[in-house]
């Protein structure tokens, strides 16, 4: 635009700003236009403005996706370990418990079923148990047996090696509530137990 549309003078245009845009004036009839030229500019840059911005969104909802996918399959992993890991215990554990039975002689300490009893005594509130168990390897119990007294509530007090005439053994004290009972493990396959009560 060269000349002025109301005068016909030549170039007599200048710039002005108003409110972030551009305009031009006549110098000689002040005649006040938009000014194109910085109008398409503007335009250009706010659409590269706008896809820089969209871009950089996407990129974000794209992580923010990528990372919430990568945690719900953690989650999930961690859940079903879990579900299988206390199903299996559970299962374990009850079937367990039908090899072993709560002895009302012993305060209800857990014994084998399938054991020889050899001597059954009580004297006041001491309780004697001793039995012959073919499970009793050297100075151990087996597992099972150890998961079943905790699972009911006994508590290892004291437990070591000792000898006794020449004779060694394996001793633990259980505790649970005003109860003790030791169990001795004697080789090669004898366990005594001896009850005593608080009350």
């Amino acid at each position: 635009m060269n000349n002025c549309p109301n005068c016909l003078a030549s170039n007599p245009f200048k710039k002005v700003y108003k409110d972030g845009l551009v305009f031009v004036k006549c110098e000689y009839c002040n005649t006040i236009f938009e000014d194109t030229s910085t109008k398409k500019s503007r335009e250009v840059s706010e659409r590269v403005r706008n896809e820089v911005q969209n871009k950089a969104s996407n990129e974000t909802d794209f992580l923010s996706l990528g990372m919430f996918t990568l945690m719900k399959k953690i989650a999930i992993v961690v859940a079903l370990a879990l579900v299988v890991a206390v199903g299996t215990f559970y299962i374990y554990t009850n079937i367990i418990d039908s090899r072993y039975e709560k002895e009302e002689f012993l305060y209800g300490f857990p014994i084998p079923k399938d054991v020889e009893i050899k001597s059954k005594s009580k004297i006041g509130s001491v309780s004697s148990y001793i039995i012959t168990w073919d499970r009793v390897s050297g100075k151990r119990i087996p597992i099972d047996y150890k998961l079943i007294i905790m699972k009911n509530g006994w508590k290892i007090k004291k437990e070591g090696d000792s000898e006794l005439d020449g004779i060694a053994y394996h001793a633990v004290k259980y505790k649970k509530e005003d109860v003790f009972v030791s169990m001795v493990i004697r080789d090669p396959d004898s366990l005594t137990f001896t009850g005593v009560s608080d009350n």
